[in-house]
């Protein structure tokens, strides 16, 4: 792992300097300010000319919003990998780095945290502004938002991981479309999931996939009042954890089998 420190910060500049970047800034300020403006205005409903506060709905408002968000975060790290190590086998950068005294793992695994900088750090900004308000607004606890975001880091992982391994077999758009329909079909079989008995492979892709939606709605269990969320909390999260683990093991022996062209 020799000059990991030194890959791994440069990985992360070049993740900044890339024009994507500000569109990552833009849209996870977009996000906050979508989220403060849906929180400033409790559930309400109008009985016999008087406004009551629905605030049984709270929870599961909460839930949903935080869960999208941790999606959104979930794809942009995905979408971030899809090329940032196959671009530097295309520019030759990645041949210079290795004409050094720096392993292919450290270059792959550097390149990863590159990625995860910036995509955990907008996701942290996104997810930090949702525990405040729906804290300070809604009275929902911290703690099971602190788990769920930590649930999303581990997607993060995983999704960025596979999505690098893929990058190295398929071109940018195929690893794109691969990225985004994995995600999103994963979390609407989790939430299909989540509440009655899926079969197919639907259910299979529930069971034995990436937990990317249920491990957070799991953690916010607690915000619910009176309904289950199917599933035990730690194992789902295990699953995860050995997922993005899995994942990363996968891009190491990918970037292990490339063959470098001078």
């Amino acid at each position: 792992m020799n000059g990991f420190g030194w890959l791994a910060r440069e990985a992360i500049a070049d993740a900044l300097r890339r024009r994507i970047a500000f569109a990552v800034a833009l849209a996870a300020l977009a996000s906050v300010a979508l989220l403060e403006s849906c929180t400033s205005c409790s559930p309400s409903l109008t009985v016999n000319g008087e406004l009551r506060e629905l605030t049984e709905l709270a929870g599961p408002a909460g839930l949903g919003s935080f869960v999208l968000l941790g999606l959104w975060g979930i794809a942009l790290a995905g979408v971030l990998a899809a090329d940032h190590l196959q671009s530097t086998l295309d520019d030759g950068s990645a041949l210079l780095a290795l004409a050094r005294p720096i392993s292919r793992d450290a270059f792959a695994l550097a390149r990863l945290a590159g990625v995860l900088g910036l995509s955990l750090g907008a996701g942290a900004l996104v997810l930090g502004a949702a525990i405040a308000l729906l804290s300070a607004r809604s009275g929902l606890a911290v703690a099971p938002a602190l788990a769920a975001a930590a649930a999303c880091a581990l997607g993060c992982v995983a999704v960025a991981a596979l999505a690098m391994a893929a990058s190295l077999a398929l071109p940018r758009a195929a690893t794109l479309l691969l990225v985004l329909g994995g995600v999103w079909l994963t979390a609407f079989a989790n939430s299909l999931g989540s509440f009655t008995e899926v079969g197919g492979w639907l259910g299979a892709l529930d069971r034995f996939g990436p937990p990317l939606a249920s491990a957070m709605a799991l953690a916010l269990a607690p915000w619910l009042d009176g309904v289950a969320i199917s599933g035990d909390s730690v194992r789902v999260t295990a699953r995860l954890a050995a997922w993005a683990i899995g994942a990363v093991l996968a891009l190491v022996y990918a970037f292990r089998r490339v063959e470098l062209r001078g």
